[in-house]
């Protein structure tokens, strides 16, 4: 069995005692290995703004790593429900689009709706490659938001 299979057994194990029938393919998106599960209870396991999606991987990870032999390190792996998690970057990805030809037409600072890290890592990530454009998050959780500015 390949760590691969290892791990997909992991999660199936792991919502089969959630009492949660499922299929999980076995994904390569663009260097990451993404395990996308599929289920009539995709709801459930996505939750809202992906908050079960989050705990779920959590505890995959938590799983996977403690069945590790001593010295290995466990691969670096995402989960998915009925591609939500990648849905969600293709949205805000133009969303990063969008506000930085606002920021460029208007001349002037914009603040983004509040988002989890990793929304705002995504956001981050996208306009980090813009050489005129920076940005940063700013407040507290939950209302912790992006502010995306011209360099000076």
């Amino acid at each position: 069995m390949t760590p691969q299979d290892d791990i997909k057994e992991k999660i199936q194990d792991l919502l089969e005692h959630m009492g949660i029938p499922c299929t999980i393919a076995i994904e390569d998106r663009s260097g990451q290995l993404v395990y996308n599960i599929k289920s009539d209870d995709s709801r459930i396991l996505i939750g809202q703004y992906g908050g079960h999606l989050k705990s779920l991987q959590h505890i995959a990870r938590l799983l996977v790593r403690r069945s590790m032999p001593d010295g290995e390190q466990a691969p670096e792996f995402y989960l998915d429900v009925e591609d939500y998690r990648r849905n969600r970057d293709e949205f805000l990805q133009a969303l990063a689009g969008q506000a930085a030809d606002r920021v460029r037409q208007t001349q002037q600072r914009l603040v983004l709706k509040p988002m989890g890290s990793s929304d705002r890592r995504v956001i981050h990530t996208v306009l980090a490659q813009s050489p005129d454009l920076i940005t940063e998050s700013i407040g507290e959780e939950p209302e912790r938001r992006i502010v995306i500015k011209l360099k000076k």
